[in-house]
């Protein structure tokens, strides 16, 4: 009898690590690569990310009871109707996104019905160097779960157990208020960066600045994205980011006046509060605690298993919310 089988649509960082850290306890299923880069796709299978690599799209697809996508935003409605007839009936297509409203309307123009969708935003918790694909990756991270409104219970249930598999906690959201809040803590930095850079260049005296550009320029102005990548997500999330950047630039009339008026004491308390909630924000990301408003990490009725969790053997994707489930 044949495996189970999941399909990982995109080999980078993300889905790389998913494959990987699907694979960290022993499981019954088929892992499936694909990437329309060749080499991404081998280094992906020789590490052992994903168990084989089909270089056909089509292939790749056919047979899977999961499909998880990460691509980049603008590929996702050109991906969707090429895979759709290659879907089974039942099957969940989970996608890996920035943004989650226009991957929702690819979805819904695109799939077919008899399939359910759901999308997820891994929040990464490295907060320096860079990131490799790892199967720990999602350890311990806030993983943001939203599903369509026409998704099975038992399909939700399969994305949201998933994700507690990759070692990180379900975090049910709002698709629109997920945006929004995206749009300010990773869009607009991403923005400001790329900005700083081209101001930087294009002033003449860049050619002696450089030299004394260090640590601090290179964390400013690193946005560990793509071109291609990054104009398609602020493409796809332009309403939200008009607006921070709007909110953003009546800030800095805030921090132009306070320079302006030349009070150094006014600006040194400015500066203190930013700090402060800068030092407070950064610890309780590194250990991943909250004191304020805990994430609740949401639950899916337990007696609807359904179809998709026997297809991956009972208890694969079973819920490992720890403190709860997990017993010495």
């Amino acid at each position: 009898m044949a495996k189970p089988r999941i399909t990982i649509i995109g080999l980078g960082v993300i889905g790389s690590s998913i494959g990987a850290a699907l694979q960290r306890e022993p499981n019954n299923v088929e892992i499936v690569g694909h990437d329309k880069d060749p080499k991404q796709a081998g280094e992906a299978k020789q590490r052992g990310h994903v168990h084989k690599t089909a270089w056909n799209l089509h292939r790749a697809c056919d047979g899977a009871e999961l499909v998880i996508t990460a691509v980049p935003q603008g590929e996702l409605p050109e991906l969707y109707s090429q895979i759709a007839e290659d879907l089974k009936p039942g099957s969940l297509v989970f996608s890996l996104v920035d943004v989650m409203q226009p991957a929702l309307a690819a979805a819904e123009s695109n799939l077919p019905g008899h399939v359910g969708f759901a999308m997820g935003h891994p929040i990464i918790t490295g907060l320096s160097g860079p990131v490799e694909p790892s199967a720990n990756l999602f350890e311990n991270s806030v993983f943001c779960l939203a599903a369509s409104v026409n998704t099975a219970p038992n399909a939700v249930e399969l994305a949201h157990n998933l994700i507690g598999r990759v070692g990180a906690e379900p975090f049910f959201i709002d698709v629109q208020e997920h945006d929004g809040v995206v749009a300010l803590i990773e869009q607009l930095p991403q923005l400001i960066a790329s900005a700083l850079m081209n101001l930087s260049t294009s002033l003449p005296g860049w050619r002696e600045s450089k030299r004394l550009a260090g640590r601090q320029f290179a964390q400013t102005t690193d946005v560990h994205r793509s071109a291609e990548a990054l104009a398609s997500a602020f493409q796809a999330n332009r309403e939200n980011l008009l607006l921070r950047l709007t909110q953003f630039e009546e800030e800095l009339q805030k921090w132009h006046q306070l320079l302006a008026e030349s009070n150094e004491e006014e600006l040194a308390e400015t500066l203190k509060g930013s700090l402060i909630e800068r030092i407070r924000w950064e610890t309780e990301a590194s250990v991943q605690e909250w004191q304020e408003d805990k994430l609740s990490t949401g639950s899916v009725e337990e007696n609807q298993s359904g179809l998709l969790r026997q297809m991956f053997l009972g208890n694969l994707f079973q819920s490992r919310r720890r403190g709860t489930d997990d017993k010495p």
